[in-house]
């Protein structure tokens, strides 16, 4: 059985559909234009209406149907960088720490990594970890497939670890991101998404973003450049195991 998730609008109205237990074609029929009234206001109201914990039971109503919170696993989609190889998650995904000092260890077979880098890098992290409180730790993954295809725009760069970006590089590199390094990097590794099935951390929250995303969709309003759904998935420094993983993407490498 193909987990729920959002790889793209067919899958999210498939997933709705198992979610509030409808056929399918119900929930193509809002994708199409049944949106109920409250859904024509503005788009600046984006956030307010989708961020509603209202907004499943408002769906609820206008569906006629009832929504099971209890859906169990969806996909998610983690952006990563690798070297093509299936080993390279062999490990399966992992928090933050263990996988920055994983990374560099792999990726030094690849290109000369100086000890001062890995002392920033792991630096960085810790200093990440602590600005971001209960949340820390990774792994971390986008609730929806566009968003992690994406996420190589500018702020949301994730085609190569988070940890090489950050003040801590300012002095090394006169930049704030270990530059030469990123450059040699880009030469050897890939960008990537990793799908993998885990548990919402809000399962209203997670209705919420494919409602949201299908909406847009509709609309032909895509999430703003630079901004993505919010994100459902908590890794909380616990890895994902190999197990868990259900295919990789590689991505144009520009």
């Amino acid at each position: 059985m193909t987990p729920l998730g959002c790889d793209d609008i067919t899958h999210a109205i498939k997933t709705l559909a198992a979610i509030y237990q409808v056929g399918v074609g119900m929930i193509e029929n809002v994708a199409n234009g049944d949106w109920p009234d409250f859904l024509s206001a503005p788009d600046s109201c984006y956030r307010e209406i989708f961020g509603s914990p209202y907004l499943p039971s408002l769906m609820a109503t206008h569906l006629k149907a009832s929504p099971n919170r209890d859906f169990g696993e969806v996909t998610y989609y983690h952006r990563a960088a690798y070297d093509g190889t299936p080993v390279w998650f062999e490990d399966g995904l992992l928090d933050s720490l263990s996988g920055a000092r994983t990374f560099l260890t792999k990726a030094a077979r690849l290109v000369c990594i100086a000890e001062s880098d890995v002392a920033l890098a792991i630096k960085n992290i810790e200093e990440r970890n602590a600005f971001e409180g209960m949340s820390s730790g990774g792994p971390y993954a986008f609730d929806t497939f566009d968003d992690a295809k994406s996420a190589e725009c500018t702020g949301l760069d994730y085609s190569l670890p988070e940890f090489l970006v950050g003040t801590v590089w300012q002095a090394k590199y006169g930049v704030s991101h270990a530059q030469e390094l990123r450059e040699q990097l880009q030469i050897f590794l890939k960008p990537v998404i990793v799908k993998f099935s885990a548990s919402p951390s809000d399962p209203d929250a997670y209705i919420n973003n494919l409602w949201q995303y299908i909406y847009r969709a509709h609309q032909r309003e895509p999430m703003p450049l630079g901004s993505h759904y919010p994100c459902t998935f908590i890794g909380g420094g616990k890895p994902i195991p190999a197990q868990k993983i259900i295919e990789t993407f590689d991505m144009k490498n520009d």
